[in-house]
């Protein structure tokens, strides 16, 4: 199996896993006895998961990118188009929320959260991109 499809399948994982979480209706959340609920229960603890899901997703796109083998993969443009892909996600899974999930509505600051970490994950991709692939 290649790399390009190793990355290729941690990306559709990502996406999957935080559909997955943020599908999660907010009753299950409210438990008071899981360790979830009590990490949960921490000031901005929400904020946090919604930067680190979307951050964790962008860099999964980022490398994939990197994997690829044509040039215009690894430019300025498609990591921009790659940051456009999570926040447009981020922002369809708050309407999502807000209509199909029980319990759970519709943050503008979640959307930022996302926006937050899907951007916060471009320098951390630099970081390691002069590690790893230079």
């Amino acid at each position: 199996m290649t790399n390009s499809i190793k990355t290729l399948l941690w990306v559709i994982a990502e996406f999957v896993l935080v559909f997955i979480l943020l599908s999660l209706p907010g009753n299950d959340l409210n438990d008071h006895t899981s360790w979830i609920s009590k990490i949960m229960a921490l000031p901005y603890a929400d904020k946090v998961v919604h930067m680190g899901l979307f951050g964790s997703l962008a860099l999964s796109l980022f490398f994939h990118l990197e994997m690829l083998t044509d040039a215009k993969y690894k430019t300025t443009r498609a990591k921009a188009i790659a940051l456009i892909i999570c926040i447009l996600y981020g922002i369809g899974m708050e309407y999502y929320q807000k209509y199909y999930v029980p319990s759970r509505g519709f943050e503008v600051l979640d959307m930022l959260a996302d926006a937050m970490g899907a951007l916060c994950a471009l320098p951390l991709f630099a970081i390691f991109e002069k590690r790893l692939f230079k």
